[in-house]
């Protein structure tokens, strides 16, 4: 029989609950409305490297530069997956946007 894995219980509602939020606009590609909850998220909880990461690949989608909070964040995140999401994303965009071919 398999066992459950048990889940993280953050201390904060407000951040899981925002968190949930920006992650179900990023899966359902509302990319606009995800980056701008994240960046206003960030205003509130600056701290927390979830909100950081998810607002960095809304960014890049949106072809909006990253701040260097936000970079730091990218460099530290113990995610490598994430990171080389956002910074593969970051590349097609700056190829597309030059007018080369994705």
């Amino acid at each position: 029989m398999r066992t459950k894995k048990k889940r993280q219980i953050y201390a904060d509602p407000e951040l899981t609950l925002a968190i949930g939020l920006i992650w179900g606009h990023l899966n359902t590609r509302q990319v606009e409305d995800a980056y701008d909850l994240a960046r206003g998220c960030i205003q509130l909880w600056p701290e927390d490297t979830r909100l950081r990461l998810m607002y960095a690949y809304a960014a890049v989608e949106l072809l909006k530069p990253l701040d260097e909070q936000t970079r730091t964040a990218l460099e530290q995140s113990q995610c490598k997956e994430w990171v080389l999401l956002v910074k593969r994303r970051e590349e097609l965009q700056a190829k597309h946007a030059a007018g080369g071919n994705a």
